[in-house]
């Protein structure tokens, strides 16, 4: 025999030869499929105990991030009413009111009225219920991602 043919018989013989790596490579392939099947498992797992909770803390969170801005949208709304109270304590002020609120004008000043179909448009005063109302239908607590987080936790 050559030493080439016992070199290859000895491989052969060898533990660890073929018959090893393709018990190795059935296990390799197992492996990588038992991986991700243990890991989706564990992620449903998961959110199944953890969903709820996380869905009481986000409307919890989402409530006060939009009372927070509410009560910041209330504030600036007085501010604005203590600014025109105190223009209203001089004469330009209280002249400024009468021409925008009740159309009076002062003498040798013109008045132009913009209608539309003969009726005065004017800009509707807004209100302080207005303003409560209009801020948690705009608010966006969470920013972009407010719309999915809604969308996930069912809020309406």
């Amino acid at each position: 025999m050559s030493r080439r043919a016992k070199k290859s018989d000895k491989k052969s013989s060898r533990p660890g030869g073929r018959a090893e790596t393709k018990k190795k490579s059935r296990f390799l392939a197992r492996w990588f499929l038992l991986v991700p099947a243990v890991l989706v498992l564990f992620s449903i797992v998961l959110m199944s105990w953890y969903y709820e909770p996380a869905k009481i803390w986000y409307r919890e969170t989402r409530q006060e991030r939009v009372l927070r801005e509410t009560l910041v949208g209330i504030q600036d709304y007085n501010s604005q009413l203590r600014d025109e109270l105190s223009s209203l304590e001089t004469t330009a002020g209280v002249q400024d009111f009468a021409a925008r609120e009740l159309g009076l004008v002062v003498e040798g000043d013109q008045s132009i009225v913009v209608t539309r179909n003969g009726v005065p448009i004017r800009e509707p005063r807004t209100t302080r219920e207005a303003v409560v109302t209009s801020i948690p239908e705009e608010a966006r607590p969470f920013g972009a991602w407010t719309y999915f987080l809604d969308t996930l936790f069912d809020i309406e």
